[in-house]
C-alpha cells in the first residue's frame, strides 16, 4: 500500500488479476488529467480504480482520501456515501437514484430501514450524488414503484452483507400497504449469496401460511433464506406453532449460526445444534408457560461454545455446573446465575442483583469479573466488599434512580475500585442536588482519585437515544496531566448484541 500511494517513481507491483501491459495503454490516457506528482495508484483508468476502492471498507476509505486531494475526490462522495445506509423515512427518490446508479449501488454493504419514530441510531443516506431528474412529485409516487425501486438497488449490491428491518410501530401494523411488497423485497434478499446479518422487527410474515398450505416452505420467502451467521426474529409470526417446521428448516440451511436472537415462545429451537454459536438472546415475545424452560436448558447443554447469553427463564430450573463451559457475558436471574460454573465470566447483569447477593455468589472467579451491573443500592459494606472481592473490576453501573448515599460516600467507596473505568448511574448527581458547578467539582475530585476513568453518565437523559449522556474524560500530555471532558450522547443501539447495549 506504501508504494501504491508513493509520489516517487517507483515501480507499482500490481495485483496478479491485473496484468501490466494491458493497463499502460490505458493509463497513457489518464495520466493527463492528473498532475505529475499524483500517486501512480490514482493513475488507473477510472473503471479499474472504482474497482480497487469498492474493496476498501469505510476506516481504509478515510485512510486513503487523507492521502491527497486526489484521493479524497476518488473517494469522497463516491464511495464513502455507498457502504451504510440507515432510513426511518420512505425516500422514493433515493430508492428511485440506487436503482438507477449500479455503479454506485455495488459498494453498499449494510441496510438498515426501521419506523419513523426510531432515533436510537443516527440516519445515513447518500445525498450529494443523487439526481431528482424525471422523479415525480412525493405525493404522486406510488408504492408500487418505490417497492420495485428497493427491490432493483438491493439486486445491484453485490456485497451486501447486512440487512435490518424494524417496523415496532405503535398500534401495531403490517411493515408493507400489500403482503406482495413484502415478499419481493425478501425474495431479492433470499438470493443474496453475501448476505450474512440479517434481523426482522415487528408484523413480518403474518400472511405466510402454515406448513398444513405450504408443506415445502416455498410460499414466503424468508423460509428460503441459507448460510446467515446472524439471525434476529422479533414478532408474533415467529411463535406460531404452525410456522415452526418452516423456521426449523430455514434454520437448517445455516449451520454456520453464531448469533441468534429468537422468542422462548418458539421451543423448536432446542431440535436445532449450531456448532459455531456464540452469542444468543431469547427473550419472550408475548407470554409462554413453565413448560419452555427445559427445552432451552436442553438447547444450552448441546451448544457449549456460547460466550454471550441473555435468558431469563419463567420458573424455576435446573442447569448443570457444567453447561456453557465458555461462557463470558450472562445476563440472566439469581438462580441460573447460582447454578453455573462462572470460572470465566467477565461481565454480569443479574435481575434483582444487589451488592450483597453478588458477594455470596461463591460460584465466581472474582479476578475475572471486569464488569457488572447491580440493580439495587444495597449497603456500603457490601459494596466495600465487592470492591476487595473483584479487583479487576472496570465498569460499574448502579441504579438510576436517586440513591441514599451522600458525596462523601461517593468519593470514597468508588476510588476502592482501583482499576475503574466507566462508572454508570445518577446517586453521584443526586447527592449534589443536580448542582452544575458542584457536579464539576466532583468530575474533577474523581479524575484525581480514579485514574484509570474515563466515562461518568451525565445527569441530562437523551430522549433520542433512550438513555443517559455521558461524560467523556480526556487526558493529554506525557503523564495524562491536562484533564477535559466533554457531554457526548448515548452511543446508537445495534443489532445483533445479544446483551442489548448493556455493558456500552
Amino acid at each position: 500500500m506504501a508504494t501504491l500511494f508513493s509520489t516517487r517513481p517507483t515501480a507499482l507491483p500490481l495485483p496478479q488479476r491485473l496484468r501490466l501491459s494491458s493497463v499502460l495503454p490505458e493509463m497513457s490516457t489518464q495520466t493527463r488529467q492528473y498532475p505529475s506528482k499524483s500517486p501512480l495508484f490514482l493513475r488507473l483508468p477510472q473503471e479499474l480504480l472504482d474497482d480497487i476502492i469498492s474493496d476498501l471498507e469505510h476506516r481504509d476509505l478515510v485512510s486513503l482520501a487523507l492521502v491527497s486531494r486526489a484521493a479524497a475526490a476518488q473517494v469522497i462522495p463516491r464511495h464513502t456515501e455507498y457502504r451504510v445506509v440507515r432510513t426511518r423515512h420512505l425516500l422514493p427518490a433515493m430508492w428511485a437514484h440506487l436503482a438507477r446508479r449500479a455503479d454506485l449501488t455495488r459498494n453498499i454493504r449494510e441496510v438498515h430501514i426501521c419506523e419513523r419514530p426510531n432515533k436510537t441510531a443516527s440516519d445515513r443516506v447518500p445525498s450529494k450524488l443523487i439526481d431528482h431528474y424525471g422523479e415525480e412529485k412525493a405525493a404522486h409516487i406510488m408504492e408500487e414503484k418505490r417497492i420495485r425501486n428497493i427491490c432493483a438497488a438491493l439486486g445491484h449490491m453485490r456485497r451486501l452483507h447486512t440487512f435490518t428491518w424494524s417496523w415496532d410501530v405503535h398500534p401495531p401494523s403490517v411493515p408493507t400497504i400489500a403482503p406482495g411488497h413484502e415478499n419481493a423485497i425478501l425474495e431479492v434478499l433470499s438470493r443474496k449469496k453475501s448476505l450474512r446479518h440479517f434481523g426482522l422487527s415487528g408484523m413480518f410474515g403474518v400472511h405466510a401460511p402454515g406448513a398444513g398450505y405450504d408443506p415445502d416452505s416455498t410460499l414466503y420467502p424468508l423460509w428460503k433464506f441459507s448460510n446467515l451467521t446472524s439471525i434476529s426474529l422479533r414478532g408474533d409470526a415467529w411463535i406460531k406453532p404452525s410456522n415452526a417446521p418452516h423456521l426449523k428448516r430455514m434454520l437448517s440451511r445455516s449451520p454456520a449460526i453464531e448469533y441468534i436472537e429468537m422468542p422462548m415462545e418458539f421451543k423448536g429451537l432446542a431440535d436445532c445444534k449450531f456448532p459455531d454459536l456464540k452469542r444468543v438472546n431469547l427473550f419472550l415475545q408475548s407470554g409462554g408457560v413453565r413448560s419452555i424452560d427445559p427445552c432451552f436448558v436442553r438447547f444450552l447443554d448441546a451448544h457449549p461454545t456460547i460466550e454471550d447469553l441473555s435468558w431469563l427463564p419463567l420458573g424455576p430450573v435446573y442447569v448443570s455446573p457444567r453447561t456453557l463451559p465458555a461462557l463470558k457475558r450472562l445476563r440472566t436471574n439469581i438462580q441460573v446465575a447460582g447454578m453455573l460454573d462462572c470460572q470465566l465470566i467477565e461481565s454480569l447483569d443479574i435481575y434483582q442483583l444487589d451488592p450483597a447477593t453478588l458477594v455470596e455468589l461463591k460460584n465466581l472467579q472474582g479476578g475475572s469479573v471486569r464488569q457488572v451491573k447491580l440493580h439495587a443500592f444495597g449497603e456500603l459494606a457490601a459494596l466495600y466488599e465487592l470492591a476487595e472481592l473483584f479487583p479487576n473490576l472496570t465498569w460499574l453501573s448502579m441504579p438510576s434512580r436517586y440513591g441514599h448515599f451522600s458525596l462523601e460516600d461517593w468519593l470514597d467507596l468508588l476510588p476502592r475500585f482501583t482499576k475503574l473505568e466507566v462508572f454508570r448511574g445518577q446517586g453521584l448527581w443526586a447527592a449534589v442536588t443536580l448542582n452544575m458547578q458542584r457536579m464539576h467539582g466532583v468530575i474533577m475530585q474523581l479524575v484525581q482519585m480514579c485514574p484509570n476513568l474515563r466515562q461518568l453518565d451525565h445527569c441530562g437523559h437523551n430522549q433520542a437515544r433512550q438513555d443517559w449522556n455521558r461524560i467523556t474524560i480526556v487526558r493529554e500530555g506525557p503523564h495524562g496531566e491536562n484533564v477535559k471532558y466533554r457531554i457526548d450522547r448515548p452511543p446508537a443501539s445495534r443489532w445483533f448484541d445479544a446483551l442489548e447495549g448493556a455493558f456500552d
